[in-house]
């Protein structure tokens, strides 16, 4: 669970996002009709998305105008959006000198003066952090770390809050990495065991700094052992990495600046899952400025503009990731993910392609590409894919479960392009690998539904797969439909209404259920749920559920 960090909405930051702002003549009455122009053409880039130009004539406008404090604020929420980080700093800067900082802003300014090693700058910004309350947890860290880069004992200062909750919550990883900052190793081990224990996918990070850092002291025992029972993809990565003999790019000791780096990766993580996400990209935007070239650091600030929306600076801070990393896969899938929110399909499949260059018998690649493939609407192609994915993946000797998901892939392409029975075979052979896995059952019982063929085993699969996860608004729905088909309408009725609740918008549900009103004589709240699901349905659908709505239910108009 992550922990809810308090965000009050101060009033400048506020105005800014929002453009509630008083006008420019009204902050400052000397300003020049020139500057008056570049604040306009500032703003009219903002709408139409030209981030870069926006935030370079916010920059100009700036040094014209220093204690403008209007400008400022732009400035500073433009800088954090494109990655400006030295306009950041100058605006942020500039607000603190007017008493105008928003309780983030300290931080930023003390991440130039660590990266800078000016320590008394930096001790300035905690005192002002303090002063603002919301990021006041952090100063035992953040006192702890300018210490431990000075060459300082640090114990004290990092136990000291530990009553406070929030910074309790941080403790744990933060001792961690603080003792292998400060070489010593074993007190590490012993905070590691318990850690690697819980095997917690939120620790992963902390399991993966860890097991690079003693890859790189020349511990490959201890550092496989942190890795053993990781199931993230990047350590099973690293894993082999390790076993390999491979060290370029994957050793790295900690130090302060991972560490404290590393505090800021965290903290925008956890309040971009709190949809917090003006902050959460400050703090990517100082981790890696404290951070340097890190390949974790290109990871996080990358997630945060892709949260933002900005997926061309995602893209580019992606791509940021060398191949060597063992976050590479992670970093060119979500620079994938981002070309094809931007609709950018040629793109993003080229990107798959030139990976594959590099690692034609890496099946986790052309698995990337075939769901590339098949956003693009090309599944054919993507059953293609896939099946290369399977022959790698079966001759690598990859594990029943990965490979039962390369299967379910591969048939659910195949069924999509019409490839059939085909697409019924890789189904049935992906419930052969994992036969107890709702997902699958879900869909080999329904794929043979929507065919009328089969119908026995049909419902029997989808009636397995709701007793594995009957709360799934999907299965709960294929199960209704499964009683529809059979005749069985009013029980359909009440799966259903059920589904329904889970899922409102669904374009699916609401056709299915307008159906199975109809058939039971609920005419009224048929034709209802035909115009909700009219509403988020396409292409053909929308057509069909409007001779609905027109004509009522025929045998020619059921959903398929």
């Amino acid at each position: 669970m992550v922990q809810i960090i308090r965000i009050c909405k101060l009033s400048l930051c506020a105005l800014v996002v929002a453009g509630l702002a008083v006008s420019p003549v009204q902050a400052s009455r000397g300003d020049s009709a020139s500057a008056l122009n570049r604040f306009v053409e500032a703003r009219l880039a903002e709408a139409s998305n030209e981030l870069q130009t926006a935030s370079s004539v916010y920059a100009e406008s700036l040094k014209e105008q220093p204690d403008n404090v209007l400008l400022a604020g732009k400035a500073y929420v433009s800088a954090i959006r494109v990655g400006n980080f030295d306009l950041a700093v100058k605006a942020a800067r500039t607000l603190q000198s007017r008493s105008k900082a928003d309780p983030e802003m300290p931080l930023v300014i003390f991440a130039e003066a660590f990266a800078s090693r000016d320590w008394n700058g930096a001790e300035l910004a905690i005192v002002e952090l303090e002063a603002l309350k919301n990021f006041a947890f952090m100063q035992p860290f953040l006192d702890t770390w300018v210490a431990t880069a000075r060459g300082r004992s640090a114990d004290a200062t990092l136990s000291s809050k530990q009553s406070d909750s929030t910074a309790k919550y941080y403790l744990e990883e933060q001792l961690i990495l603080n003792r292998l900052a400060n070489r010593r190793e074993s007190d590490a081990v012993g905070l590691l065991v318990g850690l690697v224990q819980r095997d917690e996918a939120r620790m992963a990070p902390i399991r993966m700094i860890a097991a690079r850092h003693f890859w790189a002291i020349n511990d490959p025992a201890t550092a496989k052992e942190i890795l053993k029972s990781g199931s993230s993809g990047p350590e099973q990565k690293l894993l082999e990495q390790i076993e390999a003999g491979q060290k370029k790019g994957i050793a790295q000791k900690v130090d302060a600046s991972l560490g404290l780096a590393f505090l800021f990766q965290r903290l925008s993580s956890d309040l971009a899952a709190q949809q917090a996400r003006f902050p959460a990209q400050v703090m990517a935007q100082v981790g890696a400025r404290v951070a340097g070239k890190s390949d974790y650091a290109f990871l996080t600030l990358g997630r945060s503009y892709a949260a933002a929306e900005t997926h061309e600076l995602a893209v580019a801070e992606f791509s940021r990731i060398g191949v060597e990393s063992p976050y590479y896969l992670v970093g060119l899938s979500s620079g994938i993910a981002s070309l094809v929110t931007n609709r950018q399909y040629d793109q993003a499949i080229a990107r798959a392609d030139i990976a594959l260059q590099f690692n034609p018998d890496a099946p986790e690649l052309h698995i990337l590409k075939g769901q590339t493939l098949q956003v693009k609407g090309d599944n054919a192609a993507a059953a293609n894919s896939f099946e290369s994915a399977i022959k790698l993946g079966e001759k690598l000797g990859r594990p029943a479960m990965l490979m039962a998901s390369y299967w379910l892939a591969l048939g659910g392409a195949q069924e999509q392009a019409g490839i059939w029975p085909e697409g019924l075979q890789a189904l049935q052979k992906a419930n052969e690998l994992l036969p107890n896995s709702p997902a699958i059952l879900n869909y080999l019982g329904y794929a043979q539904l929507e065919r009328r063929e089969n119908r026995e085993a049909a419902v029997a699969a989808i009636k397995q797969a709701h007793e594995l996860r009957s709360d799934s608004p999907a299965i709960t729905d294929s199960l209704g439909w499964a009683y529809f088909i059979t005749g069985e309408h009013d029980r359909a009725v009440t799966y259903l209404e059920s589904a329904l609740e889970g899922q409102p918008q669904d374009p699916t549900i609401n056709e299915h259920l307008g159906d199975a009103y109809w058939t039971v004589g609920r005419l009224y709240e048929a034709r209802y749920a035909w115009k909700s699901a009219k509403l988020f349905a396409e292409g053909e659908d929308v057509q069909r559920l409007a001779s609905k709505i027109d004509l009522g239910l025929r045998p020619e108009l059921l959903s398929p």
